[in-house]
C-alpha cells in the first residue's frame, strides 16, 4: 500500500520503520512539514532470474517531473538527468518490503512539487569469488551497483499543499509480488568491455571478456531488443587476465553483452 502523508506526528509510532534523507542518513523527522510516503509489498518480489529477492535488498523512491521515469543506470544514477532517486532503502525481509516509511524533508518536497513519485524493486546482487551471491545495497545512502530493477507502484502523484508538504491524489495497493526485470543500462561515458569469446556448456554460457576495472555483468534476452535478464555482478580488478562469466542458458538461441560500471 502507498499513501503520502502530510504530518509527521501521528503517523510515527505506528509504522515499522521511518527513513530520512538528510545528507543521506537514517534519523526521526524535524519537522512537521515533513511528507511521507508509507508503501509495503506482498510478495514474494522476484529478481529478473525469478529468484526472490533477498533479505536486504532495496526498494527506491525515483522522481520525474514529467511524470516518466526514463530508467537506472548500472552505477545506479538516472538515465534522464533530470530524474531523481530520491531515497533508496535496504529494507527487503522475507521475499517483500515491509511497511515501510520513506520521509521527504519539507524543503525537497516543495522542490520536486508537481513532479511524480515512482517505487522501484532493485537488484544489487554481487557475486564474490567463492560464488556466494548478496545484495550490495547502498554505501553512504547511494547506489553503486545496479543490475536491474522493476517498477513496484507509478504516478504517485502529489501536489503541494498550504504547509508546505504534499498531499496525494490517490494510493496504490500493491497486492502482488514484483519483478526487477529492467536490465540496468550501460553508464554514459564508461567504457564498455569487450567479448572475446562465447562457449556453450551443458547449462551454462561462459563468456571470456576483456578485464576492465569495475563491477561487470552478464544480461541476456532472446533477442538484441529484449535484454532483459541480469544475474549479479562480479567485481574486476583490470588486470591483465580475461574475465569469464557465466550466465545460465535460457534456450537454444540468446544474445548477450556485458555491462559495467
Amino acid at each position: 500500500m502507498i499513501r503520502i502523508i502530510n504530518s509527521c506526528k501521528a503517523q510515527i509510532k505506528a509504522m515499522a520503520c521511518v527513513v530520512v534523507l538528510s545528507s543521506f542518513s537514517f534519523a526521526f523527522a524535524n519537522s512537521v512539514d515533513d511528507s511521507l510516503v508509507n508503501f509495503s509489498t506482498h510478495g514474494p518480489d522476484c529478481y529478473a532470474d525469478g529468484t526472490v529477492v533477498q533479505d536486504g535488498e532495496c526498494y527506491a523512491l525515483v522522481w520525474s517531473a514529467d511524470g516518466v521515469f526514463e530508467g537506472l543506470a548500472a552505477n545506479g544514477e538516472p538515465v534522464d538527468p533530470a530524474d531523481k532517486v530520491v531515497l533508496v532503502a535496504a529494507v527487503a525481509e522475507n521475499g517483500h518490503c515491509p511497511d515501510i516509511l520513506f520521509q521527504i524533508p519539507a524543503a525537497q518536497a516543495a522542490e520536486l512539487a508537481g513532479g511524480v513519485y515512482d517505487v522501484l524493486l532493485l537488484d544489487t546482487r554481487v557475486t564474490s569469488a567463492d560464488g556466494k551471491t548478496a545484495p550490495r545495497g547502498t554505501l553512504d545512502g547511494r547506489l553503486t551497483v545496479l543490475n536491474g530493477y522493476g517498477e513496484v507502484a507509478e504516478g504517485i502523484k502529489v501536489a503541494k499543499g498550504a504547509s508546505g508538504a504534499l498531499n496525494s491524489e490517490g494510493g496504490e495497493e500493491v497486492a502482488e509480488g514484483k519483478t526487477a526485470g529492467v536490465s540496468a543500462a550501460a553508464p554514459a561515458g564508461v567504457a564498455q568491455p569487450r567479448i572475446k569469446h562465447i562457449r556453450l556448456e551443458g547449462d551454462n554460457v561462459f563468456l571470456t571478456v576483456e578485464n576492465m576495472p569495475g563491477f561487470m555483468r552478464v544480461q541476456g534476452g532472446a533477442t538484441v531488443d529484449s535484454m532483459d535478464a541480469a544475474g549479479g555482478a562480479v567485481e574486476t580488478d583490470g588486470g591483465t587476465n580475461d574475465v569469464i562469466l557465466v550466465t545460465p542458458r535460457t534456450g537454444s538461441s540468446g544474445f548477450f553483452r556485458v555491462v559495467r560500471n
